[in-house]
């Protein structure tokens, strides 16, 4: 009994001592296995498939378009880029799409309205105050998107304000006739990008505007000094739509959609 279980031990270790030991595998090589006759298979090494490469257009930024792509009836920039527009805050872009040699189309708030974005993206709810200037980006028909079409119903509207963010607003919420002093959105200088904030202090009214806001609102405890820093933040914020709605000139924003 002892000998034939060493000889079967000795048969099991032969049997592994005759496979071949595995091929080691070249860098970039794939094997595959081929039928041979005998019913058994021949593994040959073939050259890997390269790799599809990443387009770095698909994570590089859009630029900022500069000609209509709406309807006849107003001027808006593609879809592609509204939807990457809409899905952040871009207060740098606004002001570029906001200069006064822009194409785009001007809507004006015929009241306060409590707003919000319906475009995707960034979903957040806003006060826009009355005379508010805007930036019409899409357009949508009543019964756009198909189905039943209640009387009575408007079209909406999606919309840029001032400080980089999109809201929808209806058509009875606003109006093409422009206001004496159209309004901008509230806007955070402070949160702009450097180059955007030197090349606007470098026009003498946002500057000596920015000093006398800095003056007035320093320290100011009483109402009548909050009342003071109140107008001079809002002739500061005049002052840099001032300068941008007449063509002054302003870097290519780092951030975009």
């Amino acid at each position: 009994m002892k000998t034939a279980m060493i000889a079967t031990a000795c048969v099991l270790l032969g049997a592994c001592a005759a496979a071949p030991p595995p091929e080691a595998r070249e860098p970039g090589r794939v094997q595959v296995a081929a039928a041979v006759p005998g019913g058994r298979e021949k593994v040959e090494s073939k050259p890997a498939a390269p790799a599809a490469a990443e387009s770095p257009a698909e994570s590089a930024p859009l630029p900022i378009p500069t000609e209509c792509a709406g309807d006849a009836k107003a001027c808006a920039p593609p879809r592609d880029f509204v939807k990457k527009l809409c899905s952040g805050k871009y207060p740098e872009v606004a002001l570029t799409m906001f200069s006064g040699s822009s194409p785009w189309t001007r809507l004006y708030l015929a009241g306060d309205v409590d707003a919000w974005n319906a475009s995707g993206g960034l979903a957040h709810r806003a006060k826009v105050a009355f005379d508010e200037e805007v930036l019409v980006l899409a357009k949508r028909d009543p019964g756009a998107g198909g189905g039943i079409v209640m009387t009575g119903m408007q079209a909406s509207y999606d919309v840029l304000r001032w400080d980089g963010t999109c809201v929808s607003l209806m058509e009875g919420e606003i109006t093409t006739k422009k206001p004496p002093a159209p309004k901008p959105a509230p806007l955070s200088f402070s949160r702009l990008e450097e180059p955007t904030r030197q090349a606007l202090l470098a026009a003498p009214k946002v500057k000596t505007a920015l000093e006398a806001m800095g003056k007035e609102c320093s320290g100011a405890s009483t109402p009548q000094g909050k009342k003071r820093c109140d107008k001079a933040e809002k002739a500061f914020t005049a002052a840099i739509t001032g300068y941008v709605r007449s063509g002054g000139a302003l870097p290519t924003p780092g951030r975009r959609p």
